[in-house]
């Protein structure tokens, strides 16, 4: 299985010379498995990146298959949508698939909401030349995705919940947490341990670095320990530190990451945009 991170920003989108070697999108990351079945997590502005590479394959010609799962549904994790080019391409068939709002909202009228005449030209999802499907489930349930074993959990994001994921394809294991603060940064959570239990990625929140977490306790996301203290607790064999906070220059990201693995028994890097990893 190979991963690719197309946004690894939380909040907002970044640009600018001191956003260069990580990237400014905000979150989307791909996963391949060996047989070529494709898997999308998030629909940040990354999204819209992975769609200029889609258009040149069988998307292009209408003939694209595409599951999609939302960790949630804060603006950053689904502002690509409304750009995202293969849905615009008659033929292709996309599946998103995400737990139910906190708000009360179904998942599919919160969507809907981001394409309303207000905010959006497209005026709503059945305006779109794809055939998109929203299937809604509740966080705990074993999701089926073709080519993947994908097992949710809830977990909490300050006044919400956000959903982990333990995905499975080839016998390898990539968990991603991203959007969630535990009570302490020291005491995971029992199910955020055992989506991470024996992965070989861990891709964690880290938005915060250490020494700052405390003037920004309850805002729903975690320290960069946090992530340490998983993977450590449940023997993953690598830690990629996520959703870096839009004022996390590189020079800061590789601050936080020398700092980070300088306490950690597990390999650690930051999720940077780029080439795909080999799980």
């Amino acid at each position: 299985m190979k991963l690719r991170f197309w946004g690894v920003r939380g909040s907002f989108a970044m640009s600018g010379r001191e956003y260069l070697r990580y990237g400014g999108n905000t979150t989307s990351i791909e996963l391949v498995t060996n047989a070529g079945k494709r898997l999308l997590v998030d629909l940040g502005t990354g999204a819209t990146e992975l769609a200029k590479t889609l258009m040149g394959s069988e998307f292009g010609k209408g003939q694209g298959t595409l599951p999609i799962l939302l960790t949630h549904t804060h603006l950053d994790h689904i502002q690509g949508l409304p750009f995202f080019t293969p849905f615009f391409i008659k033929g292709n068939e996309i599946q998103i698939k995400g737990a139910n709002p906190s708000s009360g909202l179904s998942l599919e009228a919160t969507l809907q909401n981001q394409l309303a005449p207000h905010y959006s030209p497209l005026n709503g999802l059945e305006n779109l030349a794809a055939g998109v499907s929203i299937e809604s489930f509740t966080a705990g349930d074993t999701i089926a995705v073709p080519g993947y074993e994908v097992v949710t959990a809830a977990l909490p994001h300050g006044s919400m919940w956000t959903t982990g994921l333990r995905i499975k394809a080839d016998n390898k294991i990539v968990t991603i947490l991203s959007d969630v603060e535990y009570p302490t940064p020291d005491e995971p959570l029992p199910q955020a341990i055992e989506l991470a239990r024996g992965a070989d990625l861990l891709v964690h929140d880290a938005m915060h670095a250490d020494h700052d977490y405390e003037q920004r306790r309850g805002w729903g996301h975690s320290p960069a320990r946090a992530g340490v203290t998983v993977a450590e607790l449940a023997g993953a064999k690598k830690l990629a530190l996520f959703h870096h906070s839009p004022d996390a220059t590189d020079e800061m990201i590789d601050e936080l990451v020398e700092r980070t693995a300088a306490r950690a028994s597990v390999p650690v890097f930051a999720a940077a945009e780029g080439k795909y990893l080999d799980v």
